[in-house]
């Protein structure tokens, strides 16, 4: 045991790993979850998803493979044991939460968000209803809004503040919401409309826990609290959103009996996904109106005649269709497992790994003496929370204080085999409250193309969402270690670093002499020429070709789109790698293989040999383009090709230049492309590739790697090949001549894992590298450069004679800033 463990055990030995479990914390790791350490992961997204014990799963298939269950809505036995089943799991659930069967029911949905939907629907909305929330909410709790505003109601979030006086807290209002002026009705006071006030009892953004005895003040002391509103009459009625909470600090209903309680099963144990549960207590589910109808919830119905008699048991009358009652089947296995650990106690390690992380990245420290980490943590009363939760959400700054972006730290955890997550988490106003955003900037980011789960992770020098590590009963501390190290590693300035937290400067890339090779000439020449005709397929080599206003002539001048408008990639169908292709100017033809169809298939370059058919796509989020449908059998081949009905459309014309493209998407802005993504040509050097390799052969022999690996030019998709000169040299260049034709260097490519992909023999592999060691050594401000990309110049004209070509053996004379 290391020393740094013994002082970890020496702070939290008494609440880390169940001291006093049936099991310790590291033979639950070597017995459940041995899948983690074989392929090396480091999982900590239990926040998502929490992982399935290997054991639980086992327990799950013997119990199927050894009972029948049936229909429940029948008399047979195989039905009578579902029922039962049925019946014991919703017990089990109500006892978790420590809720009476006299007073509660369990509904099984499909999921947390189809029971809040469910409340939503059902909810007895009225011009005189409030609904309330907390600034604090998933987005699936938000959606309940949706329901309130269409029947009048008001809507609003607030904040929940400090006790002004003994036991009570005050509210702070934000504005008020209707989607429609409601018309006071005559003889309907308000005190007889119902209100809702939701909350969660974990923040799956900050980890924030929300203290359980707001069910009471909210239901007793509305008026005391929300003083001076006219929001406080009615009757108020509180929902809890555990979706997250339950899995480490379950509500205890017998104390704080909150009217609406709502579960999802995987974030507990992992398995099943798809299914949730709503505890409603049984005075609460009086006052829903179920207007649906469906098989299961009716004793009777008329098919010609507008009668239908439902069923009076709370769970039959909601619960819409058949159950998943294979899954519900499945629930008892991983409630053992909880239960054998106890709540509090996975409460207890969790909360020791959280709050040991927590102390280590505020300890971090540039060697500026710049704090590295901004935690983002709610400072409340106690009145206002419990003790900390199990998750960390934050953003990491270089030292001279601007920020790393969310998804550079993503990016390269996942080489680190670290699997995190990154966002906003679906949560917009925890997000907004912590990262300080106001409206205007909301809007202003929306505007500028940011969507939820794409890369823009800084705008105007402000992130838009933060890192977020969360921990399950199975987390160890070796995962947070890891976690640790990787930090600390990846974006801690040290003396070994550049003073402004980048591994390197753009274009001046310096390369270290461990590893490198000699004898490199300072003549460059152009070693090889590839095009690619078809976006994300296999390219051919040529000896010369000509240039058009696009780039090399054909070069991705078509693409593969589903039928359901996706345009296929290497990312989402990496066996398009295996589609090869060649052209033949002389006549005019491209061919075009694949294993998985057995003739070799010939496409007429001329535009008059296409369809009439034309439509614009949108591709890089922005650019329209105007493209051909290609004929019928084309389109069947590579269907067969890529194993997924598809369509094949050649490049017609662009609507505009690369100026509207996505932000950070494409570098070339003059330029009119094709479907390149970024530059019309991507430029590699064969001693840059050298000395990759060189570094790849280091690892093996320092046992970073246990097998060799080396990887080919090819690997990066080049255009353009050079060999010659020292590695990295490309950095440097402003422009460059090939021959007789001038380039503008538009500066480093941005690799992403499309290079970790290795097509051999006929597979499809996957591995972090050469990714990983790349990122080492060759980070830029969030981008790992590798190759550089290139306009070529005097292109303007669209058809350019047969004498501008570019000829393999070319010399490459640079100039450099």
């Amino acid at each position: 045991m290391g020393v740094d463990k013994e002082e970890f055990l020496k702070e939290f030995g008494h609440d880390y790993g169940y001291p006093n479990g049936p099991k310790s914390i590291d033979e639950i790791r070597a017995t459940e979850f041995k899948r983690l350490d074989q392929s090396g992961l480091v999982y900590l997204d239990h926040a998502g998803a929490t992982l399935y014990s290997e054991l639980q799963l086992e327990a799950i298939f013997k119990d199927l493979n050894s009972r029948v269950y049936g229909n429940p809505h029948s008399q047979s036995e195989a039905s009578s044991a579902t029922l039962e089943i049925v019946r014991e799991a919703r017990q089990q659930v109500l006892d978790y939460c420590n809720a009476s069967p006299k007073d509660y029911k369990c509904i099984f949905t499909s999921g947390a968000t189809a029971a809040l939907k469910l409340i939503g629907e059902a909810f007895p909305w009225n011009w005189g209803s409030n609904f309330m929330y907390t600034m604090e909410n998933h987005n699936s709790v938000l959606g309940i809004r949706e329901y309130a505003l269409s029947q009048g109601a008001a809507a609003f979030a607030v904040d929940v503040e400090s006790p002004v006086n003994h036991g009570g807290v005050k509210v702070s209002l934000h504005p008020v919401q209707r989607r429609n002026e409601a018309e006071f009705l005559e003889g309907e006071p308000m005190g007889n409309s119902y209100n809702l006030f939701a909350f969660p009892s974990e923040c799956n953004f900050s980890g924030f826990r929300f203290s359980l005895e707001l069910v009471k003040l909210i239901k007793d002391n509305s008026e005391r609290i929300m003083e001076g509103s006219q929001f406080h009459k009615g009757r108020w009625l509180v929902l809890i959103d555990a979706a997250k909470g339950c899995a480490t600090q379950p509500p205890d209903l017998s104390k704080y009996p909150a009217d609406f309680v709502v579960i999802s099963f995987y974030k507990l144990f992992g398995y099943p996904t798809g299914l949730g549960a709503l505890l409603v207590r049984n005075d609460a589910a009086k006052i829903l109106k179920q207007n649906y109808f469906s098989g299961g919830t009716v004793a009777a119905s008329f098919a010609d005649m507008d009668f239908v008699k439902r069923r009076e048991s709370v769970e039959e009358l909601f619960e819409d269709g058949t159950i998943s009652f294979l899954s519900i089947a499945s629930i008892c296995h991983g409630f053992k497992i909880l239960n054998s650990l106890t709540a509090p106690g996975i409460c207890r390690h969790t909360a020791s790994l959280t709050m040991h992380v927590e102390k280590m990245l505020l300890d971090l420290r540039h060697e500026n003496g710049a704090k590295v980490c901004t935690i983002y943590k709610s400072r409340a009363s106690k009145v206002l929370c419990h003790e900390s939760g199990s998750i960390l959400s934050f953003n990491l700054k270089r030292p001279d204080g601007s920020w790393f972006g969310y998804r550079e730290v993503e990016k390269l955890a996942s080489l680190t085999g670290i699997q995190l997550r990154t966002g906003c988490f679906c949560n917009p106003g925890a997000c907004a409250k912590y990262l300080g955003l106001s409206h205007s900037d909301l809007l202003s980011n929306l505007e500028a193309g940011h969507v939820c789960w794409d890369d823009n992770d800084i705008i105007k020098g402000k992130p838009t969402g933060a890192v977020r590590v969360s921990f399950g009963y199975m987390s160890t501390y070796e995962d947070a270690k890891k976690f640790i190290d990787f930090i600390t590693r990846s974006f801690v300035s040290t003396p070994y670093k550049s003073g402004n937290g980048n591994l390197l400067r753009p274009r001046s890339i310096p390369f270290s002499s461990e590893g490198r090779g000699k004898g490199y000439s300072s003549v460059s020449y152009l070693k090889s020429i590839t095009i690619y005709p078809i976006k994300s397929c296999g390219g051919f080599s040529v000896e010369s070709w000509p240039l058009t206003s696009t780039g090399l002539r054909h070069d991705r001048e078509w693409l593969i789109k589903s039928l359901t408008g996706e345009i296929l990639t290497q990312k989402k169908v990496p066996e398009m790698c295996f589609i090869s292709t060649s052209i033949d100017l002389n006549r005019g033809l491209m061919f075009v293989e694949s294993p998985r169809c057995r003739v070799k298939l010939q496409i007429n370059l001329r535009i008059d040999s296409y369809t009439d058919t034309k439509e614009e796509i949108e591709l890089h989020a922005k650019s329209r383009f105007e493209v051909q449908h290609c004929a019928n059998d084309v389109n069947l081949w590579f269907s067969n090709a890529v194993g997924r009905p598809c369509t094949l459309l050649r490049y017609s014309s662009s609507k505009d230049t690369c100026k509207n493209r996505a932000m950070n998407m494409c570098r070339d802005v003059q330029s009119r492309l094709s479907f390149a993504n970024e530059a019309q040509f991507l430029l590699i050097s064969e001693e840059s590739v050298s000395d990759l390799n060189n570094r790849l052969s280091l690892n093996v022999r320092k046992g970073t790697h246990e097998t060799p690996l080396q990887v080919n030019p090819m690997r990066f998709r080049p255009n353009l090949v050079i060999s010659g000169g020292e590695p990295y040299a490309e950095d440097g260049w402003r422009s460059l001549k090939i021959g007789s034709k001038s380039f503008t260097s538009l500066g480093g490519c941005n690799r992403c894992q499309m290079i970790n992909i290795v097509h051999g023999s006929g597979q499809v592999q996957r591995s972090n590298e050469p990714l990983a060691t790349l990122a080492t050594y060759r980070r830029v401000k969030g981008k790992i450069l590798f190759g550089i990309l290139l306009r070529c110049e005097n292109t303007d004209k669209p058809g350019l004679q047969t004498d501008s070509w570019l000829q393999v053996g070319q010399e490459v004379n640079p100039y450099s800033e």
